[in-house]
């Protein structure tokens, strides 16, 4: 039995270190953070909007648009994917 998932790109924890370990996503399903509906947005944005490194989550997306070689996708720092193109 197979099952067939999105593909999400290996994220560097290393480079991460530090902040990543104070961040409040770090006990959650990540899957909350690539959302497939504007509500399921708005909740990964509840989130982000209470995490003590949102800051530091925000500067790395806006720093690494590939991770592994693919696109950064998701809410990172309380931005979506679309926010960090502008």
């Amino acid at each position: 039995r197979h099952v067939v998932r999105a593909y999400r790109p290996r994220v560097r924890w290393r480079e991460m270190s530090g902040w990543r370990d104070k961040a409040v996503c770090r006990v959650m399903d990540l899957d909350l953070f690539f959302p497939t509906t504007s509500s399921e947005e708005r909740l990964a944005l509840k989130v982000c909007a209470q995490c003590p490194v949102i800051c530091e989550c925000a500067r790395y997306a806006a720093e690494h648009d590939r991770i592994s070689g693919y696109p950064l996708q998701g809410v990172w720092g309380g931005v979506n994917r679309t926010r960090r193109r502008s």
